[in-house]
C-alpha cells in the first residue's frame, strides 16, 4: 500500500453511516430517468461544493449535466477517477407499463430508510454507489490528509441501456455511455478509474460489447377475410407469421453463439447473449388485414473485440438461408474490452480490501460480469479501469433496496483506493 495506515484511519473516521444512508436516500428521492437527470445533477454539484471540492456541471446536452467533484492534489501524483450514473433502470412513470405487468405505489419509489436499508427506485442501480463515492470524497477532504494526485468523482448521465431507434429519438433514449463519453471527451481524464456500478463489491475489468439490430420482413397488406389459405398461404401473406420463421432461426443461431463464444477473461468467463427484445407488426385496430410489415429488435452481447460487422455478417447468413425478403439494420454498436495496464490499480484495490476486511476481492460472478457498463469506455480510451460497486436487490417491479452496511463498505473501499493511488508519485517519463 502507498499510504500510511494512520492516514487511512483518519480518512475512515470521517465516514459516517447515517450521513451516507441519508445521502443515498436524498439522491433516490430525486427522480432521474434517462434524459431527465438535471435535478439530481444540480443537487450533487451543490453538495460537492458544500464539502469543499471543486464542483463542475458538465452539460452533455440541454437539460442533461454530468455532475463532477474534483479533490485537487498537491501535485506530482497519479490521478484516479470514480464513475457512476444518475439515470435509473425505470422511469417511475406509466411508461414503465410497457416493460412490467403492474407497478407498485409511487411511495415505494421515493427514498426511504427502513430497518438498516435504503429503499427506492435506483438506489441499487446505482445511486447507492454514487452516494458511496461522494461520501468517500467528503471523508478524504475532511480528514485533511493531503493527496499528490487529483481524485475526480463523476456522476454521469445516460448509462442505462436505451437506444434511439425509429420514433424514439429524443434524449430519453440516449443511454449506454452517453455521459461518460462526453466526460472523457471534455477533459476529465485520469490515470486510472473505478466504476462504482453494481458488482456485489466484487471486482471485474473485462466486459462484453453490444450490437442491436432491427430485422423486418414483409407480407401483403390486404384484407384477410375471404382469402383461401392454399391460394394465399399465411407464410407469404402475413408478415407476422413469416417472422416466426425468422425468430426460430435467430434462436437457433443464438444458442450456438452463446455456447461457442464464451470469453475467458482474467477474472473468469464472460457469457455472450442473444435476446429478441421487442416485436412490432400489424395494426391492433385493424386485425382483419394481413400485416404487411413485421419487425423484431435483437440485442447481442458479444465477447471483447468482436466487431459489429462480424455479427452483422452472421445474422445475414442466418436470414439468407430462409430465402425470404428482409431488411437488416444495426442501430447500436459498442465494443467490449479487457482492461490493459490495470495491474497497479488491481493490486491497490486488493491491498485495500485486505487492509479493511482481511481478504482479497472476489471476482464478480460470470453471469453478472457479462454485461456492458461505462467501464468499457475507460478501457477503450486507454484509461485502465476496474468495476467495484455495491448491489442491492429488487423489492417490487421497479423499487430496490440496499443495505447501509454494504454502502459503508463501498465508501471505505473507494476512500482508501483513492488514498493509495493518489499518494503515488507520477513515474518519470522514459
Amino acid at each position: 500500500m502507498s499510504f500510511d495506515p494512520a492516514a487511512a484511519s483518519r480518512v475512515l473516521a470521517c465516514i459516517d453511516a447515517g450521513e451516507l444512508a441519508q445521502l443515498a436516500c436524498d439522491l433516490t428521492s430525486i427522480p432521474s430517468p434517462t434524459g431527465q437527470e438535471r435535478a439530481v445533477a444540480e443537487f450533487i454539484v451543490d453538495w460537492f461544493r458544500a464539502q469543499g471540492l471543486k464542483g463542475v456541471a458538465q452539460e452533455v446536452e440541454p437539460g442533461r449535466p454530468n455532475a463532477i467533484g474534483i479533490l485537487k492534489g498537491t501535485g506530482g501524483g497519479l490521478s484516479l477517477g470514480f464513475n457512476g450514473h444518475t439515470d435509473t433502470s425505470f422511469t417511475g412513470t406509466a411508461e414503465d407499463l410497457r416493460m412490467v405487468r403492474e407497478v407498485e405505489p409511487d411511495a415505494m419509489l421515493r427514498g426511504a430508510i427502513v430497518e438498516g436499508r435504503v429503499r427506492g427506485l435506483g438506489v441499487s442501480n446505482m445511486k447507492g454507489g454514487v452516494a458511496a463515492f461522494m461520501i468517500a470524497a467528503r471523508a478524504l477532504r475532511a480528514s485533511g490528509v493531503p493527496l499528490l494526485g487529483d481524485a475526480v468523482f463523476a456522476a454521469v448521465v445516460g448509462e442505462i441501456s436505451r437506444t434511439p431507434v425509429g420514433p424514439w429519438q429524443t434524449r430519453e433514449y440516449r443511454g449506454e455511455g452517453t455521459g461518460t463519453r462526453h466526460l472523457l471527451a471534455h477533459g476529465m481524464h485520469t490515470d486510472y478509474a473505478v466504476v462504482a456500478d453494481c458488482s456485489d463489491l466484487n471486482i471485474v475489468w473485462t466486459q462484453t460489447g453490444v450490437v442491436q439490430a432491427k430485422i423486418a420482413v414483409f407480407g401483403r397488406a390486404e384484407a384477410a377475410w375471404g382469402s383461401d389459405r392454399e391460394a394465399m398461404p399465411m407464410s407469404q401473406a402475413n408478415a407476422i407469421v413469416k417472422m416466426t420463421r425468422v425468430i426460430e432461426a435467430i434462436e437457433r443461431w443464438g444458442e450456438r453463439f452463446e455456447r461457442e463464444r464464451v470469453y475467458q477473461s482474467p477474472t473468469g468467463p464472460l457469457y455472450p447473449k442473444v435476446n429478441i427484445g421487442a416485436i412490432e407488426g400489424g395494426a391492433p385496430y385493424r386485425p382483419n388485414y394481413f400485416p404487411g410489415v413485421c419487425a423484431i429488435y435483437v440485442d447481442v452481447r458479444m465477447p471483447p473485440q468482436v466487431r459489429p460487422v462480424q455479427i452483422k455478417a452472421e445474422l445475414e447468413g442466418v436470414l439468407a438461408a430462409l430465402d425470404i425478403e428482409y431488411e437488416l439494420d444495426l442501430y447500436k454498436s459498442l465494443l467490449g474490452h479487457e482492461g490493459r495496464g490495470v495491474e497497479p490499480l488491481v493490486d491497490a484495490a486488493q491491498g485495500v480490501h485486505r487492509h479493511l476486511f482481511g481478504e482479497p476481492f472476489r471476482n464478480e460472478a460470470p453471469d453478472r460480469a457479462s454485461i456492458w457498463t461505462d467501464t468499457n469506455i475507460y478501457n477503450e480510451l486507454g484509461i485502465p479501469a476496474i468495476k467495484i460497486g455495491p448491489r442491492g436487490r429488487r423489492i417490487g417491479p421497479r423499487a430496490e433496496e440496499i443495505e447501509i452496511e454494504v454502502l459503508v463498505k463501498a465508501a471505505q473501499i473507494y476512500a482508501l483506493i483513492a488514498l493509495d493511488i493518489c499518494s503515488r508519485p507520477r513515474p518519470a517519463q522514459a
